[in-house]
């Protein structure tokens, strides 16, 4: 094979290294968002244990949203090159992040022409990849369901054609994969798909054409039961009560925070993120982006019933402009779906007013972008390079100037102090590396040292009194063995683990050193804890 052209070699070094860039520039985003927490920590350590050759997860007890087969496997591959290290905890979520965009932009040019692509796909590049700071604390930081977007979204472009074979396959593969580590796949990859086939076969008069996206569904499902059941005759994880769900009281307040709280995570308002305000010219820029994305659900949507319910008049085109048309619609439609879907699980899920439940916007937020991208590119395959146009490039610029500006505000400010990092060194110059905490002062600590100082979580038993194993995120494994302190952090109390708790369960502590709002508790024996999570008495109970 001859050298490829040299305008092809610099297409390709120019998208290289833009990608290299749009990384980078992720990668602060996430920095500056939000320091880490446990959550975090814990998928890493979930990918340790993967890379041990753990790859069932086996003594493990998690919540109902493991991720085991989706986020845990990324994990697992990073580990494998790098080890436990804390710029895991941005990195990763940032190259899933640059996945999302450049298969967003790809998405969003579909159908369009050159011209028309070229804005399509920059839509997308603007609105995710220049994220607001409410909207980065959740798009660049892992788990929080981002990555199960992106295999919904593989799943969306693998049967764009509507046929069966390899891109069928995979498609079911990528479902089930992901309902096997976050239900939330089902409203936001599995029903959309289906329902997307449903229309698809209304619009063509054709049952074929639909089936192998409803068929796709269907397997995907049945895939994702016989792996459950084979990984529980190997030996896998257990998993903890779910959350509770939003009352129906809270449901109805919930609609209406998908368009306050969707809001504030575009840039239109600061509540209840509390981020902070931002000049109103860069709200009205945002703006833009937030009535594009909502007109582009609404037209996709009257768009799929007007075609299901009348004819399109499709046999009177071409073979290649049927599959072009066919293939535009059906990301139109899926993509609808999908917004819905994430809508759904925001209404459903948030069981309060918190905004910590944002995190549940954050597929809406994915595919209402591409949406608003594609529409677009509509708009622009209609506008000519003059009068109109002149006057769409305009109103780009503005908006993404605004963008811009935004975006640079947030990576410029001070990133944000991880706390653990303090402890971490204390902890590591007292020669203490093997203790128990809470939950999300042990993990985090764990990785931020790079496993240099392992602390794995308790919680105090009802009552409030004697600690035992926390029963989330955790494996039986951590607790085979002996500990030498306890951690927690007395400005922000959970689980019951404190002083009172502590003492009870291993009498009164030696000594009791602070760091920041930290507090370290040390005694003349060696603590031990239970793996099932029963409180082990200690030898000076007994006595």
């Amino acid at each position: 094979m001859g050298k490829p052209p040299a305008r092809a070699l610099a297409v390709g070094i120019a998208c290289a290294a833009g990608l290299v860039a749009l990384l980078a520039l992720l990668y602060v985003s996430s920095v500056h968002a939000s320091p880490g927490n446990s959550d975090g920590a814990t998928v890493i350590l979930e990918g340790q244990a993967m890379r041990g050759g753990n790859l069932s997860l086996n003594h493990w007890a998690l919540s109902l949203d493991s991720f085991w087969l989706v986020d845990v496997l990324l994990y697992a591959v990073a580990v494998l090159v790098g080890g436990v290290h804390p710029q895991l905890l941005h990195l990763v979520p940032s190259v899933v992040a640059a996945a999302v965009i450049c298969l967003g932009a790809w998405i969003a040019q579909r159908g369009h022409g050159r011209w028309a692509g070229v804005p399509a796909a920059g839509t997308v590049i603007v609105m995710l990849g220049l994220p607001t700071h409410a909207f980065a604390a959740f798009f660049l930081l892992g788990p929080l369901h981002v990555t199960t977007t992106l295999w919904c979204l593989i799943a969306f472009t693998a049967l764009r054609r509507a046929r069966f074979g390899l891109g069928w396959a995979l498609a079911i593969v990528m479902l089930a994969a992901g309902m096997l580590g976050d239900l939330q796949t089902v409203a936001l990859g599995v029903a959309p798909i289906a329902l997307a086939g449903v229309v698809t076969t209304l619009r063509r008069r054709e049952w074929r054409a639909g089936a192998p996206a409803v068929s796709a569904a269907i397997c995907s499902v049945a895939l994702a039961e016989i792996v459950r059941h084979l990984a529980r005759v190997i030996g896998t994880f257990t998993i903890a009560p779910a959350n509770p769900r939003a009352s129906f009281h809270q449901m109805l307040q919930n609609i209406h925070h998908v368009i306050t709280y969707g809001a504030a995570l575009e840039g239109v308002g600061y509540h209840p993120f509390g981020s902070q305000a931002v000049p109103l010219v860069l709200e009205l820029a945002h703006g833009v982006g937030l009535l594009l994305g909502l007109a582009a659900v609404v037209v996709a949507l009257v768009s799929l019933v007007r075609s299901s319910v009348t004819s399109d008049r499709l046999s009177q085109l071409t073979d290649e402009e049927l599959a072009i048309r066919s293939e535009s619609a059906w990301f139109e439609d899926v993509l609808a779906f999908a917004f819905i879907g994430g809508c759904a699980v925001f209404v459903w899920l948030s069981f309060s007013a918190s905004g910590a439940f944002g995190r549940y916007l954050s597929s809406a937020v994915i595919f209402g972008s591409i949406l608003a991208a594609r529409l677009v590119g509509r708009i622009a395959e209609r506008l000519t390079s003059t009068g109109p146009g002149a006057a769409m490039s305009a109103a780009a610029l503005f908006v993404s100037a605004g963008y811009i500006a935004t975006f640079a505000t947030t990576v410029t400010a001070a990133p944000v102090r991880q706390p653990a990092v303090a402890l971490a060194t204390y902890l590591k110059s007292h020669h203490l590396t093997h203790g128990i905490g809470d939950y999300w002062s042990s993990s985090i600590v764990t990785v931020e040292s790079s496993a240099a100082v392992v602390i794995r979580p308790v919680i105090a038993l009802p009552g409030g009194t004697h600690l035992a194993r926390y029963m989330r995120q955790t494996s039986s494994e951590w607790y085979d063995g002996r500990f030498e302190f306890l951690v927690y952090n007395a400005s922000a109390p959970w689980g019951s683990v404190g002083a009172q708790s502590a003492e009870a369960s291993f009498g009164p502590p030696q000594h009791i050193a602070k760091v920041g709002t930290y507090r370290v508790l040390t005694w003349a024996h060696q603590l031990t804890i239970e793996p099932n999570g029963t409180y082990a008495r200690q030898p000076w109970l007994k006595r």
